[in-house]
């Protein structure tokens, strides 16, 4: 926990990687740095007898605070940075002369002012402060070289010397070990960053590849859907319009008109349903669905719910049962879940025989309650059962020629999960299937 409040801290003082170029984070850095650097040479100076150069340190410590509070605090950092390179040199050029020019630690000071002067500013700029460096340096060479009294050896004795060079040594190599290790960092953080958006860009990839795939399907299954709509209705209109015809030219016994309306009006029913579910899944596909859950009473609602499946039952010669585990109340949408119960229960009537038995029970499960619809029908196929809740647009018939196109049970899916509820079923061939609804009970 300190650690990430250290860390914090650093970040805050250096700025950000997000609002802070690394020449500018190396740059307040070098400042922070700096600054505590002569904070240390200046008391030493000016007990080492270098008074006027301990006075320089202090007036340099005020100097790099305002460039820290310019580049820092107030956003300007190429004029900070530029202030900067022109005083390091004009500073250096001094202490060149005032302290004992190549007798003592300068030239280990030039080549750290030329470190720093090529880590803060910006590439461009490599043209301009690399050859004023070298120029600098050679030229206070010459200087020194043709009138050595400019630079006069100040070291009161071998120990001063030999301390001025080993703390000038050690600032400068904390500074090279600090402003390599921050860049080495960095330059870790940006590969490590790149390599995970590089990673999260690959997984969109795959993502945007999946859905690509699935959206394909899901337009290709739903051309086919249409397609097969669209021929199913034409169907029973033209078996209407063959019946009116009929009707009109010829005259039918009592017995014979009886088969052809009990015919069209299973066609009609068969559409009609298929219909219903098909608009039910284009308002959920273009608009979504509106959830209003409430709590239900299950078991008063199937007696209503039920009414038609049963009279449709009875005249196919199927025994419809029900079976109830006392009140039943669960968290559900009344429209949602009638779509679905009355789904289920005409698929089950659908694929039953004649003398057959369909069975809705309820029963309580922990937290949820359960509907259950059961069956003896004809059952369902393994190679059904892997695509019975996805789109797969084919049309099914049942025991009495009932036909379905496979929407019903999506849209059973899709409603049931919407009501935070689950929906699974266990079925076998030729022996009949279960389907089971759960739901969350009514809280009390």
């Amino acid at each position: 926990m300190q650690s990430n409040h250290n860390k914090s801290f650093w970040q805050n003082a250096i700025g950000g990687i997000t609002e802070f170029s690394l020449e500018e984070r190396i740059f307040n850095t070098m400042c922070i740095f700096a600054f505590f650097a002569m904070l240390i040479e200046a008391p030493y100076n000016y007990f080492a007898g270098l008074k006027e150069l301990g006075w320089l340190c202090m007036v340099s410590l005020v100097f790099i605070a305002g460039l820290y509070y310019l580049s820092k605090i107030r956003r300007k950092s190429s004029i900070a940075i530029t202030l900067f390179c022109i005083v390091c040199n004009v500073t250096f050029v001094y202490c060149y002369f005032y302290d004992s020019g190549i007798l003592g630690p300068n030239l280990l000071l030039f080549a750290l002012s030329f470190f720093i002067i090529i880590t803060i500013v910006p590439k461009t700029q490599y043209k301009i402060w690399v050859p004023v460096n070298m120029l600098v340096v050679f030229s206070v060479l010459a200087v020194e070289y043709y009138w050595p009294e400019l630079a006069p050896d100040l070291y009161l004795s071998s120990l001063a010397k030999t301390i001025d060079f080993g703390v000038t040594y050690l600032v400068s190599a904390i500074l090279i070990f600090l402003s390599i290790s921050y860049m080495r960092r960095n330059y870790e953080h940006e590969r490590l960053s790149v390599e995970q958006r590089n990673r999260e860009i690959e997984a969109q990839k795959d993502e945007i590849l999946l859905q690509k795939g699935a959206l394909e399907y899901m337009n290709r299954e739903k051309d086919r859907l249409l397609s097969i709509v669209a021929h199913d209705i034409r169907m029973p209109l033209s078996s209407i319009q063959g019946y009116l015809e009929i009707l009109n030219s010829i005259g039918l016994d009592e017995e014979e008109k009886q088969l052809i309306e009990g015919q069209l009006l299973q066609i009609t029913r068969d559409t009609s349903e298929m219909l219903m579910n098909l608009l039910s899944w284009s308002r959920t596909q273009l608009k979504g669905s509106h959830v209003q859950l409430k709590a239900i009473d299950v078991n008063e609602v199937l007696k209503d719910w039920l009414k038609i499946e049963s009279a449709i039952a009875v005249k196919k010669g199927i025994r419809l049962r029900m079976l109830t585990a006392g009140q039943l109340h669960v968290m559900a949408d009344y429209d949602m879940l009638h779509l679905v119960i009355r789904n289920l229960v005409s698929n089950a009537i659908k694929f039953t025989p004649e003398g057959g038995e369909v069975i809705i029970s309820t029963r309580y499960r922990g937290s949820d309650g359960m509907i259950i619809i059961s069956d003896n029908g004809i059952g369902i196929t393994a190679e059904k059962q892997q695509h019975l809740f996805q789109l797969n647009a084919s049309t099914t018939y049942g025991t009495n020629n009932e036909k379905g196109i496979g929407l019903g049970l999506l849209l059973c899916k899709e409603f049931t999960e919407k009501q935070q509820g689950n929906i699974w079923f266990e079925s076998e061939f030729d022996k009949g299937s279960v389907f089971y609804i759960s739901l969350k009970l009514e809280a009390n």
